[in-house]
């Protein structure tokens, strides 16, 4: 097997490396760093907010400055400049008389226990809140009341239900505490009680189609750690090749240890640079902005 893997290998390398738009430079560097390159990958399905890409929480979208890093007489010369499309990329609008069943809340924003480590409530429930779970009906009804949760704390002073267009299906639940109850309380609902509903304010969140196509067709975006030795080598070998290239913040949950790395569309070279990143598995973020804008 191992074999087969490493024929496959030369036989990409060798390809990239006699195509038109191959940059031996970004070979080099894709060959050296692909090993921290994989470890970057789309966040897990979580029963907490770290399961959802925040794009209208990316720094680009509020203002933040792109870094771009263009040839000069004395190396790579940077300048950041805002980049004012991207303010348009999502829409925000609220109803105050929202409600759903307590089964379409999939995701908590704070919770005792390992919350993140979840895939789903129901396993938090079952792994985190065993004493709560009874096997009747009424055993319900006092789990969504508890003093921690706010359902009846009147009007700003309540739980709030957020919803994302990229998400298609469920809702997250701003919960301050009480995340063993409601856990508790959607677990049994989903056997004794699935059309239990509950009220709160909806904030929803939605993606301009036509915005994040501007982007698209303007950049390719990677994914990428924030590791020096790898950063660093990159850009050396950039400049040696004459390629332009920029940086920006990542969107949470990826904001920290990550940073986004943005080739211009205009660029052949840089082209080339996204082609072979592509070839070997840089995280693109690129597909997921394509596929996450037509999924509303």
């Amino acid at each position: 097997m191992g074999e087969h893997i490493m024929l496959a290998t030369t036989l990409l390398v060798r390809w990239l490396r006699h195509a038109h738009w191959a940059s031996p430079a970004a070979v080099q560097h894709a060959i050296e760093f692909s090993h921290l390159a994989a470890r970057v990958t789309l966040p897990a399905a979580s029963a907490s907010e770290l399961g959802i890409i925040q794009w209208h929480r990316w720094p680009l979208c509020l203002g933040d400055d792109i870094a771009y890093w263009r040839p000069g007489r004395t190396g790579l010369q940077c300048q950041r400049l805002p980049y004012p499309a991207a303010a348009g990329l999502t829409s925000t609008t609220y109803d105050d008389n929202f409600s759903c069943s307590i089964r379409d809340i999939i995701s908590l924003a704070s919770g005792k226990g390992d919350l993140v480590g979840y895939a789903t409530l129901d396993a938090y429930a079952i792994g985190e809140c065993r004493e709560l779970v009874h096997n009747n009906r009424a055993s319900i009804e006092p789990l969504p009341n508890w003093h921690e949760l706010r359902f009846h704390g009147g009007s700003g002073a309540e739980e709030s239900v957020e919803g994302f267009s990229w998400r298609p299906w469920g809702y997250h639940l701003n919960n301050q505490g009480g995340a063993h109850h409601f856990a508790t309380a959607c677990l049994i609902a989903g056997f004794l009680d699935p059309e239990l509903r509950i009220k709160a304010p909806l904030t929803r969140h939605e993606l301009n189609t036509e915005v994040a196509q501007v982007i698209l067709s303007a950049f390719d975006i990677f994914c990428e750690p924030e590791h020096h030795t790898m950063n660093e080598a990159f850009m050396k070998r950039m400049e040696a090749a004459q390629i332009p290239f920029a940086i920006c913040s990542a969107p949470p949950p990826r904001q920290d240890g990550h940073h986004l790395l943005l080739l211009s569309c205009e660029n052949s070279k840089a082209m080339g640079v996204a082609d072979i990143f592509r070839a070997y598995g840089w995280l693109d973020f690129c597909d997921l902005l394509r596929k996450q804008a037509k999924q509303q």
